[in-house]
């Protein structure tokens, strides 16, 4: 009877062990994800700031 106890417990804290791993896994995958799109957002907004300034350019050379 102890016995079944014991190998159930063990049997749970395998599976605890095993979900957290892969929480941990998840949340290193999610870090990753993260820092891609700040990144991308990076590259965008640079990129919206780049044409803005050339709009602003080409209203400031239009002005009479």
């Amino acid at each position: 009877m102890l016995a079944d106890e014991l190998a159930q417990l063990e049997e749970r804290v395998q599976r605890m062990v095993t979900a957290h791993r892969q929480l941990r896994l998840e949340k290193k995958r999610m870090q990753q994800e993260r820092d891609r799109l700040l990144a991308l957002n990076a590259e965008l907004k640079r990129r919206i700031e780049g044409v803005v300034e050339r709009i602003r350019l080409l209203e400031t050379d239009q002005s009479p």
